[in-house]
């Protein structure tokens, strides 16, 4: 799961049928004793793909996440080879929104090497116009001559959602009683333990399922997941992170999503489950407004606004479908063709410039 084998592989298949060779730079992948040096060793690998290939045979260089490819060492690369091609770049989150803990945790002390990162790309693909605000306003309290340098290069074209792959696995079967999905990281960033207190109230009040499909690396948190568990067996399952088939065919079978995230540069995990029709309850707040349209009826501004809701799409079944049908339309502009075409724009904008 995750948008980078999700949404890459979108935006892989959709690219083509606008006219577009996409050549990817994909490095054979050598075995490691653990899964952190085998993704350092592949991204290592990756730049030495990019060497093999004749750079003059191209028009662009698109990165699909700028903080694992480093823009600046791509760039290095092209004027040591003295290849003038343009790159464009993702960034799907920054040490510059404060909100985005997972960087500031794991990367500490890296904020200038991220913005260095994103003044090196001639364009940086955003996946929101929250984040692109986000970036311009702490990045000018900073220094607001570099803010000012950024702002044209941003280019707000989304992330897309794999809608084919999820087609692939459509069921129209449901769970026995009404299920709500945490489809969410279980990192500090999502508040996984708020969740998990709502959680445990519904589940005294109602008869229904809570779904966490990701698995937890936080010792708390796991051992919440646990004391769960026992309370509430076969009401309270956690899927220790499903394959992606039975990931998507969950989503399908489920009735509503629930998030409680401080930070959200998009949200690829409510747009998959707004795709496949689940009522999704989400604060007002970071880009849920955005992916949602401002559609109050999802909104919430507090912990007991957020529970007032869910009892209310519990116990009136043709209003959380309603609710459901009409997120499910509002998710199409997420849509591999959609976020293609704008790529497209972004990418024949820079080549006439």
């Amino acid at each position: 799961m995750g948008y980078g084998i999700t949404s890459a592989e979108a935006i892989k298949q959709a690219l083509p049928h606008l006219g577009v060779e996409l050549v990817t730079v994909q490095p054979r992948r050598r075995r490691w004793p653990d899964l952190e040096r085998q993704r350092l060793a592949w991204l290592i690998d990756g730049q030495k793909a990019l060497l093999s290939l004749d750079l003059s045979q191209f028009d662009l260089i698109f990165i699909f996440h700028s903080f694992q490819h480093f823009p600046a060492e791509v760039r290095r690369i092209l004027f040591d080879l003295k290849s003038p091609l343009p790159i464009a770049g993702y960034t799907h989150g920054s040490h510059w929104d404060p909100t985005d803990v997972f960087r500031t945790i794991h990367y500490p002390g890296m904020e200038v090497v991220d913005l260095a990162n994103l003044l090196c790309l001639d364009r940086v693909l955003l996946p929101s116009y929250y984040l692109r605000d986000v970036l311009l306003e702490n990045i000018g309290r900073w220094k607001p001559e570099v803010a000012k340098q950024l702002e044209p290069k941003l280019a707000v074209v989304g992330l897309p959602i794999n809608t084919n792959q999820m087609d692939a696995f459509h069921t129209t079967e449901k769970f026995e009683r009404p299920t709500i999905v945490f489809n969410h990281a279980l990192i500090p960033s999502k508040a996984p333990t708020v969740f998990l207190e709502i959680a445990e109230e519904l589940l005294e009040r109602h008869d229904v399922n809570v779904i966490i499909t990701r698995h937890a690396e936080d010792e708390s948190v796991a051992a919440l997941l646990q004391r769960l568990s026992k309370r509430f067996p076969h009401r309270f399952l956690v899927g220790e992170t499903y394959s992606l088939p039975d990931y998507f065919r969950l989503l399908w079978k489920a009735d509503l999503q629930v998030s409680t995230a401080i930070h959200e540069g998009l949200g690829i995990a409510t747009l998959e489950a707004m795709y496949t029709e689940n009522c999704c309850l989400l604060p007002n707040c970071c880009s849920y407004p955005e992916i949602t349209g401002g559609f109050q009826d999802v909104l919430y501004n507090s912990r007991e606004e957020l529970l007032d809701k869910i009892d209310y799409f519990l116990k009136n079944e043709a209003e959380r479908r309603k609710v459901a049908c009409e997120l499910r339309r509002r998710s199409l502009r997420y849509a591999p063709e959609q976020v293609a075409s704008r790529l497209y724009a972004t990418f024949s904008e820079i080549l006439r410039v």
